[in-house]
C-alpha cells in the first residue's frame, strides 16, 4: 500500500500466500528449470479474430483486411487502366520518331 500527502490517488495490492504439504509440493513444481508457466491453472489461448490488431502497429495488416478486401477488384482495374494508358502513351510518344525514320529510309 503507497499513499502520497499531496496526491489523492493510492495504489492497493492484494497477495496471497500458502502453505503446501510436500505431495502437493512436488506434484506442482515451480521455479527455474521447471514446467511452463501456463500449467497450474491452464489458460487456453485467446481466441482472436484475424482482424484484431492495431492499426498503427502493422499498417499493412489494415490495407490487407480493410482496403484490400472492399476494392481488391477496384484496384485490378485501377491498374490495368493504368497499365493500358501508359502503353497508348508510349506509343504516340515514340511513333513520330519511328515514323520519320521510315520515311528517311525510304528515301
Amino acid at each position: 500500500y503507497t499513499c502520497s500527502e499531496h496526491s489523492a490517488k493510492a495504489v492497493v495490492s492484494t497477495q496471497s500466500t500458502g502453505i503446501l504439504s510436500k505431495e502437493d509440493a512436488e506434484a506442482k513444481p515451480a521455479g527455474k528449470g521447471q514446467e511452463e508457466p501456463n500449467e497450474n491453472p491452464h489458460l487456453d489461448p485467446p481466441n482472436r479474430p484475424a482482424t484484431s490488431f492495431l492499426w498503427f502497429t502493422s499498417p499493412w495488416k489494415s490495407l490487407r483486411y480493410i482496403i484490400w478486401n472492399n476494392y481488391k477488384w477496384y484496384i485490378i482495374g485501377g491498374l490495368i487502366v493504368l497499365l493500358i494508358i501508359a502503353m497508348i502513351g508510349l506509343f504516340i510518344y515514340s511513333a513520330p520518331g519511328a515514323l520519320s525514320q521510315k520515311l528517311i529510309q525510304q528515301i
